[in-house]
């Protein structure tokens, strides 16, 4: 039984990424051009990090100029959440957005390959006294994270000071799986990368005093979420901040970072929420919320519009990215 579902398991011996050992069959000719990607990734790595970032930005501004349905969903969330702004304002932020991902298509490289000393050298983090005055008390800390493009780094910062247990997708791939595994393995061997539908297990070990990691600010449906204002607009937000930290008793925090001009990346842990949860999950929501949009609003060109963040509209409206396309059956 894979040891990911056998819940039989106790909690220390259970695995929390994919397998770690190789199979034979991520050798296949279908493979081949991401094990080339991940070989690139090494090498970008070995870099100076100023020419990787010139590499990614380089990267990022060919995508854009590529188009495509991406570079039309950012568009129009940027119009959406910043309809204060100009067009050539707008547009600004999306050239700087692109060249953003660019670089953290390469930033695996950097996070996966480099060392501790390497780490240190390119980061500032800050906010980690905040976590161990919770924890003396015997509470976990929830850390509410928000979809920044550079968030393979920031979990690569944070390992280098302490463990976690996040929740996240696993990948369709199993190579990507097998390897971002291995690599996050390597310099985060006490943390935990829990699948993301394993939410016992993550309340497991925040009863028990960890840290644990969300990233709740995108669009999951209406059947998990409820309908809270994200820019002015209604958009459908998971209550997993509000309803984790009541069920585990731990207390939350937010936990920001970003790329600033001189290249360091800053990681920050803020002071745990007061007065949270309470009994109004959608106040709640609306809090957290409203923190994430305040540090949106700092640094916009450096999170992630690439998803449709109001995708699920209230009843009766209309969906805010046009007419959806109907697939025309083949006679």
């Amino acid at each position: 039984m894979n040891p990911e579902l056998d819940h039989t398991i106790p909690f220390d011996k259970r695995e929390y990424t994919s397998s770690y050992s190789f199979k034979l069959a991520y050798l296949h000719p279908r493979h081949w051009l991401l094990w080339l990607l991940v070989l690139m990734l090494f090498l970008i790595g070995r870099l100076p990090f100023t020419w990787v970032l010139a590499l990614g930005r380089r990267i990022g501004r060919l995508f854009l100029k590529l188009g495509g349905t991406r570079v039309q969903i950012t568009r129009r969330n940027l119009e959406l959440c910043f309809s204060d702004k100009s067009s050539e304002e707008r547009e600004q932020i999306l050239v700087k957005n692109f060249e953003a991902i660019g670089i953290a298509l390469l930033e695996p490289g950097v996070a996966w390959f480099s060392s501790k000393k390497r780490i240190d050298r390119l980061s500032l983090f800050t906010g980690l006294e905040h976590v161990k005055n919770v924890q003396k008390n015997g509470q976990g800390v929830l850390l509410n994270c928000l979809h920044m493009t550079c968030i393979e780094m920031a979990c690569r910062i944070l390992s280098e000071h302490t463990s976690f247990n996040i929740l996240y997708r696993v990948h369709d791939n199993p190579v990507f799986e097998y390897v971002s595994g291995v690599c996050r393995n390597r310099y985060s061997h006490k943390s935990r990368y829990i699948p993301r539908k394993q939410v016992k297990d993550l309340l497991h070990f925040l009863k028990d005093g960890e840290i644990g990691i969300i990233l709740a600010d995108q669009d999951m449906g209406k059947n998990r979420s409820l309908f809270v204002p994200f820019f002015g607009i209604d958009a459908a937000t998971v209550t997993s901040a509000s309803d984790f930290s009541r069920l585990s008793n731990s207390r939350i925090m937010s936990a920001t970072c970003f790329l600033d001009e001189n290249n360091y990346y800053h990681l920050d842990l803020s002071k745990p929420l007061e007065n949270f949860p309470t009994d109004d999950r959608k106040n709640d929501t609306m809090l957290v919320t409203k923190l994430t949009e305040d540090f949106i609003r700092e640094h916009p060109e450096q999170y992630l519009w690439q998803h449709r963040r109001f995708k699920t509209r209230p009843d009766g409206e209309p969906s805010l990215y046009g007419p959806k396309e109907k697939k025309q059956k083949k006679r």
